[in-house]
């Protein structure tokens, strides 16, 4: 925990939103008094308690994207867990999000990271999709101090233990899983719709970027296609950037070449999976091709309510964000790691028109509905 004038001075500097934080005494009789009186002669509960009686920490949630549906997912599970933890274990936690607009920014990703770690705040959590860039900023934010937490896109692919010495604790979902559950889907989807894959045909590959995590979803998807469906055809993968409107031209630049050989499409990301499905509506093709995408936000969930989308392989975001808050408050807490493995998998499910309106699904699909 960091002093209070050191807090206000670093972050008024660098990151103008941060709340400082401070040093308490504990739960001391004078604090608890503080706090009755504060709340008019009543006994103190909830963020007054906790103000008064716990210790008070700076975290900061370093977002990819502030405009992404899913990363707005992740922060969702993490102010969840960081108001049930302030609740439960008497703490007052001083949040802030901070990070780039696009996915596809990943300098002022960086920059941002190094701004976060100079305001000197006693956690982060965080996702990247620069690797390579941000490793020396984890080695840094843990050198001085920090709880370093990793969710959904870490240093690695998840169990390789890569870097795990720059970080405290890892959650995501593995790529690999990802790509063969959606190859899985893809093959059931087309058996739905009566379309035998030994009849071959052409298979458009499309995602966001080359990661060394992300690229798993593809590859695997791949291997399971080859081994299973091996008279399919797929295509170079068409990357986009992250931008919607690339993967939009992407998919109608597929489905123009190949015309009727195309017998569907896979999306690695949500973005991509809405460039593909209003590329897919506005040709006409819902009925007569498979598509499948991964991660959810609204244009996809209409596109599988409207037949333009066959399946979404969804990663449980809000899960995975409430756990790796959760991990870096305790850790703070008890000043030791709770978790026996550093990187911890938080498994997929498969979504389809069929099983969508089940509330357990509707939770994945759309974790607003469990923001408190």
């Amino acid at each position: 925990m960091k002093k209070r004038l050191l807090s206000v001075l670093l972050a008024a500097a660098m990151l103008g939103s941060l709340t400082a934080c401070s040093s308490s005494s504990g739960e001391t009789e004078a604090a608890t008094e503080a706090a009755t009186e504060a709340a008019g002669g009543e006994e103190a509960t909830g963020e007054e308690a906790a103000a008064a009686s716990g210790e008070e920490y700076d975290i900061i949630y370093l977002t990819p994207s502030t405009a992404s549906q899913f990363w707005t997912h992740v922060e969702i599970g993490i102010k969840n867990a960081m108001y049930d933890l302030q609740e439960s274990e008497g703490v007052k936690i001083n949040y802030s999000v901070v990070g780039p607009a696009e996915e596809s920014q990943t300098e002022e990703y960086v920059t941002a990271f190094e701004q976060a770690i100079a305001a000197q705040p006693d956690a982060i959590v965080t996702a990247t999709l620069a690797i390579d860039a941000t490793v020396p900023k984890a080695q840094e934010a843990t050198a001085n101090g920090i709880v370093l937490n990793f969710v959904n896109c870490g240093l690695g692919v998840g169990d390789d233990g890569a870097h795990e010495e720059t970080y405290n604790q890892f959650y995501y979902c593995s790529n690999d899983t990802i790509g063969e559950l959606a190859a899985q889907a893809f093959l059931e989807a087309m058996e739905k719709k009566g379309m035998d894959p030994a009849a071959g045909g052409v298979l458009g590959m499309n995602t966001n970027v080359e990661n060394e995590a992300l690229n798993h979803r593809v590859d695997s998807f791949r291997t399971y296609m080859a081994e299973n469906a091996p008279e399919l055809t797929l295509t170079d993968t068409y990357y986009n950037g992250n931008v919607v409107e690339n993967a939009q031209a992407n998919a109608e630049n597929i489905i123009s070449t190949y015309g009727d050989e195309l017998i569907g499409m896979y999306s690695g990301n949500n973005i991509t999976g809405d460039g593909v499905c209003l590329a897919v509506q506005s040709a006409g093709i819902g009925s007569d091709i498979v598509s499948v995408a991964v991660d959810s936000d609204d244009t996809e969930i209409a596109a599988l309510e409207n037949g333009n989308l066959d399946a979404i392989i969804v990663q449980d975001a809000y899960d995975q964000g409430y756990r790796c808050m959760e991990n870096a408050i305790l850790t703070l807490i008890n000043g030791e790691n709770p978790e026996t493995e550093k990187q911890v998998n938080c498994p997929p499910v498969i979504v389809t028109p069929e099983n969508m309106a089940d509330e357990e699904m509707q939770n994945l699909l759309d974790p607003t509905r469990l923001a408190k």
